[in-house]
C-alpha cells in the first residue's frame, strides 16, 4: 500500500497594516527568505481595511490639493549600496525614476496595480526637485507594494486582506489568531495549492505577527474634552488634533475668525483646504510677486504656536562641495564615552547635537565661502576641528573671523525667533513674520547659505544615532518622554519643513488679510460664549468661534482608539514605555512586551507607535544608509528567524 505525503502547512506571516511601514517589512521578509528559510513555503497576510502600499496615512482619497513634503528625487522605498543590513540590497526605483518610467510608458504594471489620466499627467511634470501630491505618492506605494508581491519567491504567497484586526489572541501550540471586523477576504494571487484550509470565520491564523499600522486613533486629552465641552455648550466649532486627510472642515464658516493652534505640516495643510481649496487663486504678478484671490468662502485665519512662526522652507539647492562625512561628535562612540550609565538627552546629548550642526556649519562656511572669512579657510578649517569644544574657544574663533550676523550659528535664535521680542499689536507683529518668512525663503534658495543645508544633513546623522540610542535604551526612558518631543520638534521645524511654494502662499494670504498670526507662545482661554487667543508676542488677543488644532496628535496608548491596542492592553499583552505613550518593545529585535516586561516570542512591532521605531517620522532619502531599512531588515530576520517549519 502506498502512502501519499500531505502537503506540508506554509507557515504564515501577519504584518497588521498596510502602509510604507507594512510594505518595506514584506519587501524585506521576501529579500531574506531565501537565506533564512531555503525550503520552506510562506505566506505573508497584510491586514488592513485600506489598499497596500499607502495604507490609511498615503491612501488615494485625499484631495489632490495636498503635496508631499519631500521632494520626490529624496523619497525611495529600496535599499541601496549604502544601507548597511544583514539581508541582501535589492534596489528599486526613487520616486523620480518611477515617475520617468510611468510618463515614459516603460513601467512595468504587475497585477492589481493602476494608473489613471491623472497620475500621467503629474508623471510628466516630475523632476527631482518635484513636490509630488499625496495622491501621486499613493500610487507609487501601490506599486511597490504590488511589485514586491510579484517578485516574491514561487513559494512565498502574499495576500492583501482588506479588514480591521480588533483582537490577537495566542493559541495552544504558540500560534497567533487574530480577529477580524469582516472575513478573510483572499485577493487572488499565487496561493493556490499552498496546502492551507481557511481560517475559520472572521479570523486568520498565523505563525508570526508584526504590528506595522503606523499612526492609529488617538482619543481627546482631557484639554481638548474641556474644549469641546465649551464648545458644545456655545455653539461653538473646536476640530481636534488629526492628521488633515482625515477631518472634515465643513463646519468652518466663511468670512468669520478661526483660531489655528499649530503652525507645522499641518497648519499648511490645512491652511491649502481652507484656502485654495475653497475657490481663492493665486496669480503671480511679472515681478515674480505672489497674489491671492479671496473667493469669499475662506475663514479668516489667526494662527499661533509655540513658536510662533511656521517650520522653515525646504532648501532648494545642492552643496557646492562633498557632502560632509557625518556624524562627527554625536556618534555611537561618543555616546559610550559618556560613560556606561543611561545619558540625559536635555544634560549629555543636546550639547553634543549643537556642537555637531555648529561644526557642519563652520566649516562649510570655510570651504565653500572662504571669502567671507576674516581669516585663510585651511586655518579656518584647522583651528575649527582642533578646538576644544567645552570652553570659549569656538565663540573666540567666530568673533576673529566670521564677519556677518547672517553667517554665525545660534541653535536658540534659530529655535526660537521670536523669543524676546514683542510687538504693539498683530498689525506689527504680521508686518515682522513678512519679512522673517520672506528672508526665509530666500536664503533657502540661495546657495550662497549652503551652511543650512549641512547643518541639515548634520541633523539627519544625529537624528538617526539618537533614535537608535533611545531605542537600545542607552538614553533613559525618563529622559526620552521628557525631552524627545522638544528635540523632534525641533528637527521637524528645521529639517522637516514644507515646500518653499508653500510658504510663498501664506505670505500672499497674509498680504490679502485671510491669514493673520497670533505670536509665540499661544494659549487659548474660554471666556463666554467663545474662544479667546492670546501670547507672549503681543498684549493684542484674539477672540472667535472656531478653534482648529492643527497639528498631529502626542502618541497615547492610554488614549487610543484603536481596537486591537485597546484588546492587548486590557489584558497587560503590551504595555507603554513609561513615558512615551508608545507600545514598549524589546530594543534587540522588537518583539511587543507585555505588562510584566517580557517580550513575546512571536508578536514584534515598528512605526510610529511603537517604541523604538527608527525612521518613522518621514520617507527615506537614497544613498543615506538610513535607518528605516535597516531596522526593517532586522526586524524581517528576526521574525524568519524565529519561525520553525
Amino acid at each position: 500500500m502506498t502512502t501519499t505525503a500531505l502537503p506540508r502547512r506554509p507557515l504564515r506571516i501577519a504584518l497588521v497594516g498596510a502602509g510604507p511601514r507594512a510594505t518595506s517589512l514584506l519587501e524585506r521578509i521576501t529579500a531574506n527568505v531565501h537565506e533564512l528559510l531555503p525550503d520552506t513555503m510562506l505566506e505573508v497576510c497584510v491586514v488592513d481595511p485600506h489598499p497596500p502600499g499607502g495604507g490609511r496615512i498615503w491612501r488615494r482619497a485625499q484631495s489632490p490639493r495636498l503635496w508631499m513634503n519631500t521632494t520626490a528625487n529624496d523619497c525611495t522605498m529600496f535599499t541601496d549600496a549604502s544601507v548597511v543590513c544583514s539581508g541582501p540590497v535589492v534596489p528599486g526605483p526613487t520616486l523620480t525614476e518611477w515617475a520617468e518610467d510611468l510618463a515614459a510608458g516603460r513601467l512595468h504594471r504587475p497585477p492589481g496595480f493602476t494608473a489613471d489620466a491623472a497620475d500621467l499627467s503629474e508623471a510628466r511634470r516630475v523632476h527631482p526637485g518635484w513636490f509630488a501630491t499625496r495622491r501621486f505618492q499613493s500610487r507609487y506605494l501601490s506599486w511597490v507594494f504590488h511589485h514586491v508581491a510579484e517578485r516574491a519567491p514561487g513559494r512565498v504567497a502574499v495576500r492583501s486582506v482588506a479588514a480591521r484586526v480588533v483582537d490577537l489572541r495566542d493559541l495552544a501550540d504558540g500560534r497567533q489568531r487574530l480577529f477580524l471586523d469582516r472575513p478573510p477576504y483572499p485577493v487572488p494571487d499565487r496561493t493556490a495549492g499552498t496546502g492551507r484550509p481557511p481560517a475559520p470565520g472572521n479570523t486568520l491564523d498565523a505563525d508570526a505577527v508584526v504590528l506595522a499600522q503606523g499612526s492609529a486613533g488617538t482619543g481627546p486629552t482631557e484639554e481638548e474634552r474641556e474644549l469641546a465641552r465649551h464648545a458644545a455648550a456655545h455653539g461653538l466649532v473646536h476640530i481636534p488634533t488629526a492628521s488633515t486627510a482625515d477631518i472634515s472642515l465643513d463646519a468652518v464658516p466663511p468670512g468669520e475668525p478661526a483660531l489655528v493652534r499649530g503652525m507645522g505640516l499641518a497648519f499648511v495643510d490645512t491652511v491649502v483646504l481652507l484656502t485654495s481649496g475653497r475657490g481663492g487663486v493665486f496669480r503671480r504678478d511679472p515681478d515674480g510677486t505672489l497674489h491671492y484671490s479671496p473667493s469669499g468662502s475662506e475663514p479668516v485665519l489667526h494662527a499661533g504656536s509655540r513658536r510662533g512662526v511656521p517650520y522653515h522652507s525646504k532648501i532648494r539647492y545642492h552643496l557646492p562641495g562633498a557632502r560632509p562625512e557625518l556624524p562627527r561628535h554625536v556618534s555611537a562612540q561618543a555616546l559610550d564615552a559618556l560613560g556606561p550609565d543611561p545619558l540625559d538627552l536635555r544634560e549629555d546629548v543636546w550639547p553634543l547635537v549643537v556642537r555637531e550642526l555648529a561644526h557642519a556649519h563652520y566649516r562649510e562656511l570655510a570651504l565653500s565661502h572662504p571669502e567671507r572669512l576674516d581669516v585663510g579657510a585651511e586655518e579656518f578649517v584647522r583651528r575649527l576641528d582642533s578646538l576644544d569644544w567645552s570652553g570659549a574657544q569656538l565663540k573666540e574663533l567666530v568673533s576673529e573671523a566670521v564677519r556677518e550676523d547672517g553667517d554665525r550659528f545660534d541653535a536658540g535664535r534659530i529655535d526660537r525667533p521670536l523669543a524676546g521680542l514683542r510687538f504693539a499689536d498683530h498689525d506689527a507683529l504680521g508686518a515682522w513674520l513678512d519679512g522673517y518668512i520672506g528672508a526665509d525663503l530666500e536664503r533657502r534658495r540661495d546657495q550662497r547659505y549652503s551652511m543650512d543645508l549641512a547643518v541639515f544633513f548634520a541633523l539627519l546623522s544625529v537624528f538617526t544615532v539618537i533614535s537608535e540610542a533611545i531605542g537600545s535604551g542607552r538614553i533613559s526612558q525618563e529622559s526620552a518622554a521628557r525631552d524627545l518631543p522638544r528635540f523632534t520638534g525641533f528637527f521637524s521645524y528645521l529639517a522637516s519643513g514644507p515646500p518653499g511654494p508653500r510658504l510663498e502662499e501664506l505670505l500672499a494670504l497674509a498680504r490679502a488679510g485671510v491669514l493673520r498670526f497670533v505670536g509665540a507662545d499661544m494659549e487659548v482661554d474660554t471666556p463666554e460664549g467663545r474662544f479667546l487667543a492670546r501670547s507672549s508676542s503681543t498684549d493684542a488677543t484674539v477672540g472667535a468661534s472656531v478653534l482648529l488644532e492643527a497639528r498631529l496628535p502626542e502618541p497615547s496608548l492610554s488614549r487610543t482608539t484603536d481596537p486591537l491596542l485597546l484588546a492587548l492592553l486590557r489584558r497587560g499583552e503590551i504595555r507603554e514605555r513609561p513615558g512615551t505613550g508608545l507600545v514598549d518593545a524589546d530594543p534587540a529585535d522588537q518583539r511587543l512586551r507585555g505588562a510584566d516586561g517580557t517580550p513575546h516570542p512571536a508578536r514584534f512591532g515598528a512605526g510610529a507607535l511603537v517604541a523604538g521605531g527608527v525612521g518613522a517620522g518621514g520617507f527615506s532619502r537614497p544613498r543615506t544608509n538610513a535607518g528605516f531599512f535597516r531596522q526593517n531588515d532586522a526586524i524581517a530576520r528576526a521574525v524568519l528567524g524565529g519561525l520553525r517549519p
